[in-house]
């Protein structure tokens, strides 16, 4: 395993939307995403709206979401992904958990997030499936690791034994452990065809945890942090009265996912608009293709 002393500066175009999305000491809210995800993307910036937090950048994982999100108004909060920072190609579908190419997908979130390391760049990661619920919630992660010197890494919990990292939300800052330990994430999941991005994760993980009492890794509490399992199946934070900061929608596939969140009015997304925004970009991309290949648009 080699962990990188340092990579080239990124694209000048990349770096300025980086820098005019920062927060207030270098916090950058990020997601990764592909075409087939758009529908939850847009919920998502739709929900960090309504918490009033207007500063965030999509790292897209292909071209065809970065013409969406630049026709819906948000090229200031999108970029693409340079290929010298992917290590294999990424499709552009919606995958389930358990695919293959689901595996891909979430392996270029790791090297997103480990080029922004090395920017000096505390990274606040959420997956697209998470619906962002109360204001403020940046500072109430942040103060957690900001009481704790030891502290450089606040992560969502999956299930609910407080023993494995959920790795669609976290919290992670610039500092050399964190990046061995992601360095060793790419590695694990570069080595082993069969693990997923979390399950290197959280064995890179262990291999660092030794005593809790000076880990820099710290969980969020599960009933404010809730994943879909503590949510849906196990009800933890309505049935205690515990207003929830995010609510992440996984333990479902697929369509099961909007399903629940329109059940709780979660889902926020306008679906004509975005059909009338994926109408246009159907269009301007039919016209590239024929510009390329001249009379292979559908008849």
């Amino acid at each position: 395993m080699i962990v990188p002393e340092s990579f080239g500066d990124p694209p000048k175009k990349l770096m300025d939307k980086i820098n005019s999305n920062l927060l207030e000491n270098r916090v950058l809210i990020i997601a990764t995403a592909n075409y087939g995800m758009r529908d939850y993307m847009y919920n998502w910036i739709e929900s960090l709206k309504r918490t009033n937090e207007n500063k965030f950048l999509i790292f897209c994982l292909d071209e065809k979401l970065y013409t969406h999100l630049v026709n819906a108004g948000y090229e200031e909060h999108a970029t693409t992904i340079p290929d010298s920072w992917f290590h294999q190609d990424v499709a552009s579908g919606f995958e389930d958990y358990f695919s293959p190419k689901y595996r891909i997908i979430t392996h270029a979130k790791t090297l997103v997030v480990q080029r922004l390391l090395y920017l000096d760049v505390t990274v606040l990661f959420s997956d697209v499936d998470i619906v962002w619920l109360r204001p403020r919630m940046v500072d109430y992660v942040r103060t957690f690791m900001d009481m704790r010197q030891e502290t450089h890494v606040i992560f969502q919990q999956e299930g609910v034994d407080e023993r494995t990292i959920n790795s669609g939300f976290y919290l992670i800052k610039p500092e050399e452990d964190m990046k061995r330990m992601l360095a060793r994430t790419i590695y694990l999941q570069d080595s082993s065809k069969g693990l997923t991005q979390q399950g290197a994760m959280n064995e890179a993980l262990r291999e660092m945890i030794k005593d809790i009492r000076t880990s820099s890794v710290v969980l969020l509490d599960v009933m404010f942090f809730p994943n879909g399992y503590a949510y849906f199946d196990r009800n933890l934070s309505k049935s205690r009265g515990v207003e929830p900061y995010i609510l992440h929608a996984n333990y479902r596939v697929a369509g099961d996912k909007k399903k629940e969140l329109q059940k709780l009015d979660l889902w926020y997304l306008d679906e004509d608009w975005l059909r009338s925004v994926d109408a246009q970009v159907d269009q301007s991309w039919q016209e590239q293709m024929d510009a390329i290949a001249p009379g292979n648009s559908a008849r």
